[in-house]
């Protein structure tokens, strides 16, 4: 299956977790950065390789020819006459081990955050309504929870998938090379070449952590390593997640459409009104307590606004408002998508119709559907 496409997107509407899907994107992000960190590297390390090289040459060149010419050399190992290795960045000139040790710490940066990203998917995707706090989740946390009582035998491949990961060496070798750049130290870049010889080291040094010994690593083999297991893992992780998505676990009271009813009087505008419904057959009873409400529409590609409504009507097929579910969830400018909360309100139906006709709300008519009656307007208005 493509996971990139309009069908996987219809697929999470379907199931009601469409908002896994800006995780997944964002995975994917973290990823191509990841590679694109990983190509620099490896470009930027093999220009030293190549420069030495060319160095190398040089002087073999001069000794040789000074041989043939049967006459005294010197050779001037002084700095300028050793290779510079710097490169032409935006108009400023940075030293190639400057620019590797940096894109070094970028690309296990971004693998974490890769991981971390899968994590907001098991946790929207999965978890869904019993989700938790998106600031407290990791991989590691995830994966803590999902491995209660309450979670372990409802997605138990899943469960598998994060536990195999933690155990992996190329995971706990990017974990913990990140979380000692970020809260202890450098690890020690080595990048040496030899006077005499064509030879080169470009090694990231040893480094101890949480009572395990990582070995010293090549540069350009380590960093391969660890973005082919990403880049693999995650196309597994996708179907793993993918048949337990499918198991609608803690999807109840999600909703991705909404009604609307308007109302335009032209010679009578305080009787204009414009109000925001669920449809029901007779009753609000057969909805429950708690609805989330994430707007959708998947005519063409698949897409979605988060619903801002501070209340829902709720209304019966014969036109009757019979109640309203008010907002449980703070609006916020964040730019995630989300299930928003919704709770049934014990009021009568002609009130809360009354309180909410009041109030000014828009309609976008891509994600509500519904009717306007327009009274007093010609044709061309």
């Amino acid at each position: 299956m493509n996971y990139f496409s309009r069908d996987y997107k219809k697929l999470l509407a379907e199931h009601y977790v469409f908002d896994a899907w800006q995780f997944i994107v964002n995975t994917q992000k973290n990823i191509n950065t990841a590679k694109y960190c990983y190509e620099i590297i490896n470009k930027l390390v093999s220009r030293v390789i190549e420069e030495h090289k060319d160095w190398i040459d040089n002087i073999n060149e001069h000794i040789s020819k000074a041989i043939e010419e049967k006459i005294e050399v010197s050779i001037n190992l002084g700095y300028d006459s050793l290779p510079q290795y710097k490169i032409n960045v935006a108009g400023i000139n940075v030293d190639y081990p400057f620019l590797i040790d940096k894109y070094i710490k970028d690309f296990f940066q971004y693998t974490r955050n890769a991981f971390d990203s899968i994590a907001q998917i098991v946790n929207s995707a999965l978890l869904a309504n019993e989700s938790i706090n998106i600031e407290k989740v990791d991989f590691n946390k995830i994966t803590t929870v999902l491995n209660k009582n309450r979670y372990f035998s409802k997605f138990p491949k899943t469960l598998d998938w994060l536990l195999k990961i933690q155990q992996r060496e190329e995971f706990m070798y990017l974990s913990e090379f990140n979380n000692r750049t970020k809260h202890i130290c450098d690890s020690k870049i080595i990048m040496s070449q030899n006077l005499l010889n064509y030879d080169v080291l470009n090694k990231i040094g040893p480094f101890y952590k949480k009572g395990k010994q990582f070995e010293e690593q090549d540069i350009c083999v380590i960093t391969k390593t660890v973005l082919d297991f990403l880049e693999d893992e995650f196309v597994s992780f996708l179907g793993i997640l993918t048949e337990e998505i499918k198991l609608d676990t803690f999807i109840e009271g999600r909703i991705h459409n909404l009604k609307f009813y308007s109302q335009q009087i032209k010679d009578n505008p305080q009787s204009s009104f414009t109000v925001i419904y669920i449809e029901v057959e007779e009753s609000i009873d057969e909805l429950p307590d708690v609805l989330r409400v994430l707007l959708v529409n998947n005519n063409e590609d698949v897409i979605s606004i988060n619903s801002d409504y501070e209340e829902i009507l709720v209304r019966d097929k014969k036109g009757n408002y019979l109640g309203q579910f008010i907002m449980d969830s703070p609006i916020t400018k964040d730019g995630l998508y989300l299930y928003r909360k919704y709770k049934k309100d014990n009021i009568e139906g002609i009130k809360a119709f009354i309180n909410h006709s009041r109030k000014n709300k828009l309609v976008n008519p891509l994600f509500v559907s519904g009717k306007v009656v327009r009274v007093g307007f010609d044709k061309t208005e």
